[in-house]
């Protein structure tokens, strides 16, 4: 029987198996949960004070919709006010919510060395126990989780026990920053001597734990990676390619917009539409909201819709020069550079996939951090991508 929820709650989680038996819980964090319940109900609170506020006010004086000033009707001023304020305050409770639901739901793992016991708390029902032993997992698993929530990007990287049900894989680190992650992969592998499995647009890879620490220029000379890499081909239509002498440069040719995006798009577009509202009929906005909470409500807007624009028009970059690879990121005009990795300590560059999205992307990996690029990309531009990156850094 397989659970519909998450593979795993955490953002930040490593078990310690240098001490056994151990358990550890996974689950989210404590303090997430409380910020989110915390701001959830400031939320609620600011919404009910203001509807209150205004049925507790015996006094026609504040809110005169009849005699409001710029000319707007009473119907609309109505509209304006309690829409705002009911959304605040459902907004608020769908927060506080989601945030107990989330605190309710946790994962306990029990290991020994040998046996390994799970004990599922789902939101509804009862606890659902697993048991499995040490040797019938596959090995150690490498994956990178990117989260696109339109406003919001993000990578989560994972090493678990993998085993072909999905139930009985067990989390062993997690974390959002991908430094030195290769190295803790190694570790892991290393010490339960089991092999290093990374997920990849051919399946599931298998390396042995004793050739993780080699770089991908060793194993090219092993292979003779290079020999199948050295074909100059065009590049595909989602990428522009531009050779130069020192330096290679391959971007982005296009924007992507997925339901994400085209949903923070949408949200600008009415965000847009009450700045342009609040800004004509701003009179009769401050009259009722008050020239403090104008002056917020605006700036608030024009920050929100100034962070999708930017969101949606940044595309990823990635230089190969002589020496290193850099990831950067191209806001309009401007290059923001983000990663630096010297082309001798890479280990790997893979089309590695992402379940939470359904979408694969370029992984190269170093024994001291991790980037991702070409997430928005189709499959085989980024197979054509992974072999001129590998070209580029074995010759």
């Amino acid at each position: 029987m397989t659970y519909t929820t998450p593979d795993h709650y955490s953002y930040k989680f490593k078990f310690d198996i240098e001490h056994l038996p151990a358990k550890r819980v996974d689950k989210i964090s404590s303090n997430l949960t409380v910020c989110g319940i915390i701001f959830g109900m400031l939320f609620f609170i600011l919404g009910a004070f203001e509807l209150i506020s205004y049925l507790l006010n015996e006094s026609n004086e504040s809110y005169d919709f009849i005699h409001s000033p710029g000319g707007m009707s009473a119907r609309s001023l109505f509209v304006f006010r309690y829409s705002f304020d009911s959304f605040i305050l459902v907004f608020g409770l769908l927060i506080v919510a989601l945030s107990v639901m989330a605190m309710m739901r946790r994962k306990t793992i029990f290991f020994d060395g040998e046996n390994i016991r799970i004990e599922h708390k789902p939101l509804f029902g009862g606890i659902k126990t697993e048991t499995e032993t040490l040797y019938n997992y596959l090995g150690v698993l490498l994956k990178v989780e990117y989260y696109q929530l339109g406003l919001i990007n993000r990578n989560r990287y994972i090493i678990e026990l993998y085993h072909k049900e999905k139930n009985k894989r067990v989390p062993l680190y997690i974390s959002t920053n991908g430094d030195e992650i290769r190295k803790i992969w190694e570790y892991y592998a290393e010490k339960l001597k089991m092999p290093a499995l990374f997920m990849t647009d051919h399946g599931l890879v298998s390396r042995h734990y004793k050739e993780l620490n080699k770089t991908l220029k060793d194993m090219s000379k092993r292979w003779h990676i290079d020999a199948l890499y050295n074909e100059e081909e065009n590049a595909p239509g989602s990428l522009k390619y531009k050779a130069k002498p020192n330096k290679v440069i391959l971007k982005e040719r296009r924007w992507f917009f997925d339901v994400y995006t085209i949903l923070a798009i949408l949200g600008a577009i009415m965000l847009g539409f009450l700045f342009l509202y609040s800004a004509i009929n701003y009179r009769a906005v401050v009259y009722h909201i008050g020239a403090g909470w104008y002056i917020g409500l605006m700036l608030f807007l024009l920050l929100v819709i100034l962070f999708i624009s930017v969101s949606i028009f940044c595309k990823d970059v990635l230089i190969i020069t002589p020496d290193e690879l850099v990831l950067g990121h191209n806001v309009m005009f401007l290059r923001m550079d983000t990663a630096f990795i010297p082309k001798k300590d890479i280990e790997s560059v893979d089309v590695g996939h992402n379940p939470i999205t359904d979408r694969y992307y370029l992984s190269i990996i170093s024994h001291k951090q991790s980037v991702v690029f070409g997430k928005n990309m189709p499959i085989e531009d980024l197979r054509w991508l992974r072999g001129c990156v590998i070209r580029e850094v074995v010759k």
